[in-house]
């Protein structure tokens, strides 16, 4: 009896100084493995899986909780986001969701107050979505925001208003909300800034030669065509044709590297990028370095930069909510008050964002917003300095 009480509480006291083990939380994502995006979405869904891993190792073993990402193919396609969502929220309970797009946005940005899950975005939003009390959030304000955070740093170079000219289509109001955010921009800054003129036009047009006669007659000095990637190589090939030499601003879903698989990028040279997350070429980049370590699959570039950042602050937000509730109590609601309870510094965020800010006012970071950008220069993408631009103040369009 002597030996088997020995033998049990040898036994118990080995049992005891074991490790707990770590409570799990799922975040969920959407992807788009056969959609309009399939051709990056690896890229995309690496940079993800690589943060979290990292964040489980680095981060979540001393927390005592383990990140799981959940990773669903949703086409770019709203209907398939309204079919797959019920079976995530009661099989996964996800404390958060990463949403990819304009399908996750109109699909569950309604609904998602109610499920109780927040939801953070790795594209830029549009005014059109600028509501307050919401569940959805971006790590980038409007395009607006990131177009006028570039032409404010133009304006600023050159000491001179900034004549501005738009091509856009009228067919997408995502496309016609970028554009009244620019009219907004020279309205409030009229010493600043103006809108020459807008030249609607189809998303994949033939030529736009007419409309760049058009736009230089106007006296545009820069050319904002935040619509698609036809759009802007139609435009590059106007310019080429009529010997004109007006730079273009595009975001990244129609941005310089995907226009350069249809174009020799030396034709865009002068040419910019905008938006408001560091480019991946930075010379001082953590999140780079953690991608690199960490990575399963996959290569670093602007897609992988952006869906990286999108998931480090959905996981800062966990430390946060563990920080406030315990290992053991995080749910969406913990995330959420995460979110607006705090702030999240560029440090915090490897250098891959600006100090962050949130409240219920807007699906974006509040405040002292920040935007950056890329350059082509002799036919290569290079970042426009080491640093952030700062956004002028914009209020709702």
């Amino acid at each position: 009896m002597r030996l088997k009480s020995m033998l049990l509480a040898a036994t118990l006291a080995a049992v005891m100084s074991l490790p707990a083990a770590a409570k799990d939380y799922v975040i969920s994502a959407s992807a788009d493995y056969s959609g309009p995006f399939a051709d990056v979405m690896p890229n995309a869904m690496a940079g993800i899986n690589a943060v979290a891993d990292w964040w489980n190792k680095a981060v979540g073993d001393k927390l005592g909780v383990k990140a799981q990402i959940k990773i669903y193919d949703m086409r770019y396609d709203a209907a398939v986001v309204a079919k797959t969502w019920p079976a995530i929220l009661s099989a996964d309970a996800p404390i958060a969701h990463l949403g990819f797009g304009t399908p996750d946005l109109v699909t569950l940005m309604k609904r998602l107050p109610n499920d109780k899950v927040p939801m953070i975005m790795g594209t830029a939003m549009v005014g059109l979505v600028w509501a307050p009390d919401g569940w959805h959030y971006s790590i980038r304000p409007t395009y607006s925001h990131e177009f006028a955070g570039l032409f404010a740093d133009i304006q600023e170079k050159s000491g001179k208003k900034l004549r501005i000219g738009a091509i856009s289509t009228q067919n997408q109001a995502g496309f016609v909300d970028q554009v009244n955010g620019i009219k907004k921009l020279a309205e409030t800054y009229p010493d600043r800034f103006e809108v020459v003129d807008v030249q609607w036009a189809e998303t994949s047009p033939v030529s736009l030669s007419s409309n760049l006669r058009a736009l230089s007659s106007a006296g545009a000095e820069i050319l904002l065509i935040g619509g698609t990637t036809a759009q802007v190589i139609a435009a590059a090939k106007a310019m080429e044709e009529l010997g004109l030499s007006i730079p273009i601003v595009t975001s990244t879903h129609n941005g310089l590297y995907e226009v350069a698989k249809g174009i020799d990028l030396a034709k865009l040279n002068g040419s910019y990028a905008a938006f408001s997350f560091a480019p991946p070429a930075r010379a001082d980049l953590p999140l780079r370095d953690v991608f690199e370590a960490n990575k399963k699959d996959g290569s670093w570039g602007l897609i992988t930069a952006q869906a990286a950042a999108q998931a480090l602050l959905a996981l800062r937000m966990l430390e946060k909510a563990v920080a406030k509730v315990g290992a053991d109590e995080v749910d969406g609601e913990a995330m959420r008050a995460a979110l607006l309870d705090n702030v999240f510094t560029e440090e915090e965020l490897l250098g891959a964002l600006p100090t962050l800010d949130f409240d219920d006012t807007a699906p974006f970071p509040i405040g002292d917003i920040k935007a950056s950008a890329e350059i082509v220069q002799d036919g290569k993408i290079v970042p426009v300095g080491d640093g952030w631009m700062s956004v002028p103040a914009l209020e709702k369009w």
